[in-house]
């Protein structure tokens, strides 16, 4: 009998680059039952303004018999189940498109992710594969609550043949939101800015970090597994990544306070251009691209949303100049630091990420 014994097994996480094909559905291994005590710490974490995210009350007032969850942490939530079967051997995570608020989801509700593969194509090297994915978060009745695009850059797939096409039909709809303006009508609501412009640009006073304690506990609650988000062993205390749900919520978070009462977000598309770690200190500047009257007393406003990091944004950027650049295109992280390089190299690294919106608000 010998001595010694060497690991001889190993479970591979995430997309198998060897079996893909448009179409194909991946079931998140994971059912995650979220109580009150979980929206508390969300609360915690995030900040929070407008009467939605804060008042049972007003939740009442809707005609909901409880607070429905938040945005960004459904957001989150949906995008963390995808890690395990689907992010995990992914090399980048490019852009989220559509997220989508579906359905009304409660504390108590339990939930289940289903990520399915729309498109694959090359990188323009030939050498990695970018995958466009849909991924859909219902709750225990089977109903969607919650759905987003995702872009995500892999080590180059080799295709199988497409699976059956009916698959891929998108659970996009705007039933939460039309259910939200029908009930809200006969409220009265007071903004703390009551009209926007075009060409409005705002900096948030707010600023905020994201500690090594709560980005460690979101990882594990979210099951959000890759590596990098939590090993303190492999990867050095200023290599800890927060994840880009949770940047791109907190910049959310950190713009809605300008822009309440806000109803719903709607995060049109975001990317990410620099990485946040463990203790950065996440800021955000808005910049107004238009606003839209959808009904008589109710309007959109058309956001660009720039996250920044361990800059103090009220105090240090008061007397900035912008170049209009930042507000108009800009596909890629590398535009962005391009612009910056150019014309704005006291930003060049700060801006962590860039996020399209639509911010739903009622106007008296």
């Amino acid at each position: 009998m010998q001595g010694f014994i060497k690991p001889n097994r190993k479970v591979s996480y995430g997309l198998d680059l060897n079996r893909v094909s448009i179409g194909q559905e991946i079931v998140s291994h994971f059912n995650i039952t979220v109580d009150e005590s979980v929206h508390s710490l969300w609360s915690g974490l995030m900040p929070t303004s407008s009467y939605p995210e804060n008042s049972r009350e007003f939740a009442g007032i809707l005609g909901f018999h409880e607070m429905f969850l938040p945005y960004g942490f459904l957001l989150n939530l949906t995008l963390s189940l995808g890690v395990e079967s689907f992010a995990h051997s992914s090399l980048l995570h490019l852009e989220v498109r559509d997220a989508l608020y579906l359905n009304p989801a409660f504390a108590g509700d339990t939930f289940s992710c289903v990520i399915v593969v729309k498109e694959i194509k090359e990188t323009s090297n030939g050498n990695y594969s970018t995958v466009v994915s849909e991924h859909i978060l219902s709750n225990q009745k089977g109903e969607p609550v919650f759905s987003l695009e995702r872009v995500t850059l892999f080590p180059k797939i080799n295709m199988l043949s497409s699976e059956n096409s009916d698959l891929v039909e998108p659970h996009k709809n705007h039933h939460f939101k039309e259910k939200i303006l029908a009930r809200v009508r006969g409220i009265a609501i007071e903004n703390k800015i009551d009209d926007f412009h075009e060409g409005d640009l705002l900096l948030h006073p707010f600023v905020r970090p994201v500690g090594k304690s709560e980005n460690l506990f979101w990882a594990t609650y979210f099951k959000n597994t890759h590596p990098i988000h939590f090993n303190y062993q492999r990867y050095k205390p200023g290599e800890i990544i927060i994840s880009g749900g949770i940047v791109l919520s907190m910049v959310l978070g950190i713009s809605g306070r300008e822009f309440r009462q806000l109803l719903l977000p709607q995060v049109e598309r975001a990317f990410h251009v620099v990485p946040v770690v463990a203790e950065d200190r996440v800021g955000a500047f808005s910049y107004v691209k238009g606003c839209e009257q959808i009904m008589p007393g109710f309007e959109e406003i058309d956001v660009r949303t720039f996250g920044l990091r361990n800059v103090d944004t009220e105090l240090e950027l008061s007397e900035a100049d912008f170049p209009l650049e930042l507000f108009n295109g800009l596909e890629r992280p590398a535009d962005v630091e391009k612009v910056l390089e150019e014309k704005c190299p006291a930003l060049k690294g700060k801006i962590c990420c860039v996020a399209d919106w639509k911010a739903l608000r009622k106007v008296e």
